[in-house]
């Protein structure tokens, strides 16, 4: 199917004109699978490149005189990632970006000790009521399966772009697939483009 006719589909479907939207029927969800098995360093964005490695600078680090060599150690920690950056600036033979920008992700099973580790938290979630968190459904692919997830906007990092194809050349991964990679990209554009009014409108359904 072409772009054209996928998006045409996909629009009569979810968006109808005229009309309320609905949900998919069960018999056609397989024609809109969240995400891609992927292997080689062909990067786009919602690439998941599990357990690669962030490094964090010691949170004492000062910067002295800039012409005295320094010599600092680095933590690094192995992360699951998902890639931000648009596809287009990552597109291979000429990328617009020097640096990969990326947002870690969580199992839902390793947040224990957060408001997600509830259903409830879960769901606020799953409906935008945190804007930090955007949820990935869980993955079927054979030799991909993974549980539900979170992409935490709050851990955002920077990786040189041939770094980041090195580790996506060592291990297949998958790739989330639109429209729920463009549902992401606006989520993320969401939580940064929040604006907190110094006086607001009162509201009408509170009583005082």
């Amino acid at each position: 199917m072409s772009l054209i006719g996928w998006l045409r589909s996909f629009f009569q479907a979810e968006h109808p004109v005229g009309g309320t939207p609905t949900m998919i029927p069960p018999a056609r969800r397989q024609d809109y699978p969240w995400f891609d098995r992927i292997d080689g360093d062909d990067l786009e964005q919602g690439d998941i490149l599990e357990n690669c490695p962030v490094f964090l600078p010691p949170e004492d680090l000062t910067l002295p005189d800039p012409d005295k060599p320094l010599n600092v150690n680095f933590k690094w920690e192995d992360r699951d990632l998902i890639v931000m950056s648009q596809s287009c600036d990552l597109a291979k033979g000429r990328p617009k970006v020097d640096d990969v920008l990326l947002c870690a992700v969580w199992k839902r099973s390793e947040l224990t000790n957060t408001p997600l580790a509830k259903d409830d938290g879960m769901e606020g979630a799953r409906q935008g009521r945190f804007p930090g968190f955007h949820l990935l459904a869980a993955c079927g692919i054979s030799g991909f399966e993974r549980e539900v997830r979170i992409v935490d906007f709050r851990r955002v990092y920077s990786l040189p772009l041939a770094f980041v194809r090195n580790k996506a050349m060592s291990a297949n991964r998958i790739r989330l697939l639109p429209p729920y990679r463009e549902h992401l990209s606006q989520s993320f554009a969401r939580f940064f483009m929040r604006v907190g009014l110094p006086v607001d409108i009162p509201s009408f359904t509170s009583k005082k």
